[in-house]
Formats: C-alpha cells, structure tokens, sequence
C-alpha cells in the first residue's frame, strides 16, 4: 500500500505542477490584450482629434480636426483581425467576420467639432465658411430635431442677424 500511496502523491503532484504552468503560461500570454490594444489605440486617436478640435481656439486647426474626423465617419469598419477559426467552406460562407466598433458616436462627434469650427469661423470673419459648416450639420443629421441641429440653426440665425445688423447700420 505505500508504494501506491507514493505513486499516487506523485502523480498529483505532477498535475497539479502541470496545471499551474498552463495556468501561468496562459495568464502571461494571453493575445486577447494585443487585440483589445490595438483597438483601443484607434479609439484613443479618434477621441484626442475630438478633444483637440472642441478645445482649440485656432480655427485651421479645428478645420483640420473637423477633416480627420469626418473620414473616419465615413471610413469604413475594418474587419476583425483576432484569430479566424476553421470552418468547413459550406458553413465559411455563411459566416462573417465582426466590424470594429467604436464606443462613442463618431456622427455626434463630426457635429460638435463642426460647430465649434462655424463658431470660430463666425468670430473670426468667415461667413460663408460658417454657413457652410452649420448646414453640414443640418444635412447630417436630415430630418431630425437633436441638439446638434437646433444649435446650428440657432447658430444661422445669429449669422442672419449678424448681417442684417451691419447691412441696416449702413
């Protein structure tokens, strides 16, 4: 009995030794990170450009802000690049691969810097550019009543009192 007593502690010993190392080693590798970085590092980009346009007074660079976030609105979802599992071709076809998403609304974003850009094109003389930035956002957002769209066209009635006040103070 003690031999087999003494087979059986060292065999479970030995597993237990075993499944430590599997556990260790899947801790420390795990590619779930490198994935969810990767993703991580395109949505921190995406919200330093909306950051940077919503706190600039400089209204080139909020344009410029305005452009990067503009293509990213309408870029289109990159498919997922993780690991593709097997499949055979009759079931393949039927599967598809998941789009990225990102977790803020990139439509919301384009609208807010838009606004901020009309904003500092009407304080600092461009007009027409205002004009033009604040039916962007009427034109995005065709047929609904948001926040965005009635702020721009309160925004178009402060531009059409702006030039009435100096066209009746000639």
């Amino acid at each position: 009995m003690k031999r087999g007593d003494a087979v059986g502690k060292h065999l479970r010993l030995g597993l237990l030794a075993m499944g430590v190392m599997v556990m260790v080693t899947g801790c420390t590798s795990s590619p779930s990170t490198q994935i969810s970085e990767s993703g991580n590092s395109g949505f921190m980009s995406l919200w330093n450009t909306y950051a940077d346009c919503k706190s600039t007074s400089d209204f080139v660079q909020a344009e410029s802000d305005l452009k990067q976030l503009r293509s990213a609105h309408v870029q289109e979802p990159g498919g997922y690049e993780g690991f593709v599992l097997p499949l055979p071709a009759r079931i393949e076809r039927l599967v598809s691969n998941p789009t990225s998403r990102v977790a803020v609304d990139v439509e919301a974003m384009v609208s807010a810097c838009a606004l901020h850009a009309g904003e500092l094109a009407l304080d600092q003389g461009h007009i027409d550019i205002a004009r033009d930035l604040f039916l962007s956002v009427i034109t995005l957002h065709d047929g609904e009543n948001s926040y965005y769209v009635l702020k721009a066209r309160t925004l178009l009635g402060r531009l059409g009192q702006g030039v009435n006040v100096s066209l009746n103070a000639r």
